[in-house]
């Protein structure tokens, strides 16, 4: 009887999964009445210097960094630095469909914007406490995150304080991944802004353009009527600029490819990987059958 107790008690502590990891929490910005914050991952394997920001998605009106637990787990235990912070949800409440007027669509997008960058110079400035190498600093997004990664690092909006946001031009990301996101106005698309990105899309996604069309596919006589520029388009212009990128056209999918980001980490750590060593070159477009 003894012996088959401690068998047993052996046989459960043997199993017992290992705690996950409980991210450090901190606020990075106060604007008006909302604190915004990040939490941090520290790498729970060897380190590899590699740090990731990363803006979750929710149409702008949801979403927290809480539900991005599996993909920073999962990178930090590849060894990867990771930061998901919150930002203001200015949709909230209201929805982001094509009832919504074009140019509060765009006032979401901006302030999401101000917010990441705010997040950033966050990084920059506490690098140093924060184990972040800026050379070695990757920007990543889903969805409505996406939207936000693309248009930090091209972006269309005037702010009330340009200065502030000044060092942006100077700055740049060793390199971005985008899950589901597309860019608002393509001809601020330079080379010399340009990155190497990681693109996942589905072509049937119903709410953000696999190429270029409107946002949710909103006829043009709707109120939230609004052009963006999505992967496949994206990827065109850098093969036609000799910029490089990965895309990863998933056959038949839908903007559950916006959720990727907790399964492809194979994918996402040969990327950040080249990238960040500089090896990273030319334009792959890689199909991706759908699954039956």
């Amino acid at each position: 009887m003894m012996k088959s107790f401690f068998v047993c008690l052996f046989a459960c502590l043997f199993f017992i999964p290992a705690f996950a990891q409980q991210p450090a929490r901190f606020s990075y910005a106060i604007k008006g009445n909302d604190t915004l914050w990040m939490d941090h991952y520290a790498p729970s394997a060897t380190p590899n210097r590699v740090s990731v920001l990363f803006i979750h998605g929710g149409a702008f009106t949801n979403g927290s960094p809480d539900q991005q637990k599996p993909m920073a787990e999962g990178l930090a235990n590849m060894g990867y630095n990771v930061f998901v912070i919150s930002y203001r949800l200015y949709m909230k409440g209201r929805g982001f469909g094509c009832e919504i007027p074009t140019q509060e669509k765009l006032k979401a997008i901006r302030l999401a914007v101000e917010d990441a960058a705010d997040a950033t110079k966050y990084l920059l400035n506490n690098a140093t406490k924060l184990n972040v190498d800026p050379r070695k600093l990757i920007l990543s997004g889903s969805s409505a995150g996406a939207e936000t990664a693309l248009q930090l690092m091209y972006n269309p909006f005037e702010t009330g304080n340009p200065a502030e946001y000044e060092f942006m031009n100077k700055f740049q990301f060793a390199g971005a991944m985008i899950f589901a996101g597309a860019v608002v106005d393509i001809n601020l698309v330079t080379k010399k802004t340009w990155i190497p990105t990681l693109f996942m899309h589905g072509t049937e996604d119903p709410l953000v353009p696999y190429a270029t069309a409107a946002h949710h596919y909103c006829q043009a006589d709707k109120p939230g009527w609004l052009i963006l520029f999505g992967p496949k388009t994206l990827y065109d212009w850098a093969v036609a600029h000799d910029a490089p990128c990965v895309f990863y056209s998933y056959e038949g999918e839908k903007h559950n490819v916006s959720g990727y980001m907790f399964k492809e980490f194979d994918k996402m750590d040969a990327f950040m990987k080249a990238a960040v060593n500089g090896t990273f070159e030319g334009q792959q477009l890689v199909d991706i059958p759908k699954q039956q």
